[in-house]
């Protein structure tokens, strides 16, 4: 089923007459006998996930806030719940070259551009709402205008972008799909924290992280990776077998100290890109996560090449759900995507879509439970 409620208003506050103001945003609610899952048409987010634990107790999974009012814009940049884009992580430079010609893009954290920006990215956008009740779906849509020369977000292409979540028994299935009519650079994600002990639940360091990938991206001081493909092998990037995400994350490492722990993109194994025929490769098993306590459990499937783990290194302070605030560390972000930097690395897979070649990517969140270990 889908329900629809308010979720209160968002915007600037300005006087009358002087621009617009705040706008009314909407939860849509969807549930089967597994999961509910809570969106919102300002940023096409996900508000929260009501998951099972081994013993069948649901919690929120999500971290996130009430109203919409806490979602526009976060000043502390972390776009909780989020479809960021059309320029998820980062971009060096802040500046794209396509065809021969560059564009420009706001050089929002020292000379580079981070999730396009804070304001006018797809985060912050009110998204219009489709609900399928037969299917368990909501497809949001917006269209963005070409960017303006000159300006500091310059992206060409009258840009026609969807979102549809669908829920598939214990599955949560995003499909994301972006038409142009000018060769662009579009690279999405969803930006959600997770904790699988429930959001207010403190630390993640004690549940557990498998990332199947063989390589990751090394960065320099910058957040930028360096062009390197590196093994993650003999590392403490290495998630191949399951973890605790806290028990290498103090080592002694030069990319940890760059990323203040876990900010760096995963090269996730047996990548295909879409071929324009029509037909996206199958999703392929990206990352699996559980709590040991509750038996609470998640896999990341997705059809695209990166997967940025983020272990919410700077969220210490934010006052989230119930008033509850957030601890650094206290939700861990799996982002599949296109690699950051990619305009200045041609060997990384290419984000440069066409009028006939449009983006298209598969990600789903798969539950699932296992027994609880009493005192882990």
């Amino acid at each position: 089923m889908v329900e629809k409620r308010s979720f209160g208003s968002f915007g600037p506050e300005v006087p009358l007459g002087t621009g617009r103001g705040q706008r009314a945003a909407h939860l849509y609610i969807l549930s089967n006998d597994a999961l509910t899952v809570r969106l919102s048409d300002l940023g096409a987010a996900i508000v929260g996930i009501d998951a099972p634990d081994g013993t069948g107790e649901l919690a929120d999974v999500v971290l996130g806030f009430d109203e919409a009012a806490a979602y526009y814009p976060d000043s502390q940049g972390t776009y909780f719940g989020a479809t960021v884009g059309p320029s998820a992580n980062r971009v060096e430079g802040a500046t794209v070259a396509i065809e021969g010609a560059t564009y420009r893009l706001p050089a929002n954290e020292g000379a580079n551009n981070l999730h396009t920006d804070a304001v006018r990215g797809l985060h912050a956008q009110l998204w219009h709402a489709e609900a399928d009740e037969a299917r368990d779906r909501v497809t949001f849509t917006l269209e963005l205008a070409p960017g303006e020369p000159g300006s500091d977000l310059e992206l060409p292409g009258r840009r026609a972008f969807s979102v549809t979540y669908e829920l598939d028994g214990h599955c949560l299935r995003m499909t994301y799909e972006a038409a142009t009519d000018a060769p662009t650079f579009i690279n999405l994600t969803n930006h959600s924290y997770f904790n699988l002990a429930g959001q207010a639940s403190g630390s993640v360091a004690a549940q557990e992280l498998a990332v199947f990938a063989e390589r990751f991206l090394p960065i320099d001081g910058a957040s930028i990776p360096t062009g390197e493909l590196r093994p993650v092998a003999g590392t403490p990037f290495d998630f191949r077998a399951p973890k605790a995400i806290g028990r290498d994350i103090e080592a002694a490492d030069e990319q940890l100290e760059r990323g203040h722990g876990y900010d760096h993109c995963f090269c996730i194994d047996g990548y295909e890109p879409d071929d324009g025929t029509g037909g996206l490769p199958e999703p392929r098993l990206a990352a699996r996560a559980l709590d040991p306590a509750s038996g609470r459990g998640m896999e990341l499937w997705t059809t695209l090449p990166g997967l940025q783990l983020y272990t919410g290194n700077f969220i210490g302070g934010v006052a989230g759900k119930g008033g509850h605030v957030y601890e650094d560390r206290g939700g861990f972000a799996l982002e599949p995507e296109f690699y950051p930097a990619s305009p200045s690395h041609p060997a990384f897979p290419s984000a440069i879509f066409r009028p006939g070649r449009p983006y298209r990517a598969v990600t789903e969140y798969r539950f699932f439970t296992a027994e609880p270990v009493p005192g882990a």
